[in-house]
């Protein structure tokens, strides 16, 4: 992907809006040059109609690190959820196939190869916070504890999570688990 005549190169992620600055604020420009990146497959678009982009390097896929900051720049809610924050966080021998993350923003779809969104209600954020449900970041992106992790993906049922003979029980407080339930209890209303 080259950048637009006389300017730096676009970072690895990067907004409608930052290519519009590069074109000197014109908006169509910007438009019909994003527009060719995509046709030609040198970009994806994390989540249309968002206009955060990544760029492709090929056949090979973004590296999670620019992974993580297109989920961050796109959706301000984002979370690392199931057995992705528990492998993450050394509670699971079981590795995930998925980066699987929460959202509370509306997903109509998401392009990123390797991630996986799922839709959480507007409080849900909110309650996971109060509960202290979050602990340590993967790259931009904050994680679900392991004991918010396993209530949540109870609660939800739409997140993968490992066997039960791959988690590590020592790092893992049952009534870390049962607190995590009874704090999201106020959420069963589908997302």
């Amino acid at each position: 992907m080259n950048a637009p005549p006389g300017h730096a190169p676009l970072p690895a992620v990067f907004t409608l809006a930052d290519l519009k600055q590069q074109l000197n604020g014109d908006e169509q420009a910007a438009m019909e040059l994003a527009g060719r990146w995509l046709e030609s497959g040198q970009v994806r678009q994390v989540a249309p109609p968002r206009p955060v982009f990544i760029r492709l390097n090929g056949a090979e896929p973004p590296d999670e690190a620019q992974l993580c900051l297109a989920l961050a720049r796109t959706f301000p809610s984002v979370v690392v959820v199931g057995g992705s924050a528990l492998w993450r966080q050394g509670v699971s021998r079981q590795r995930d196939a998925l980066l699987h993350c929460a959202v509370a923003e509306s997903v109509d779809g998401c392009s990123l190869p390797g991630v996986r969104l799922h839709r959480r209600p507007a409080g849900w954020l909110e309650a996971v916070s109060r509960a202290g449900g979050l602990r340590g970041h993967l790259h931009q992106l904050p994680l679900l504890s392991a004991e918010m992790a396993v209530a949540d993906a109870a609660l939800f049922a739409d997140v993968w999570v490992p066997d039960r003979e791959h988690l590590d029980p020592d790092r893992l407080a049952a009534e870390g688990v049962a607190a995590a339930q009874a704090q999201l209890a106020t959420l069963r209303e589908d997302p």
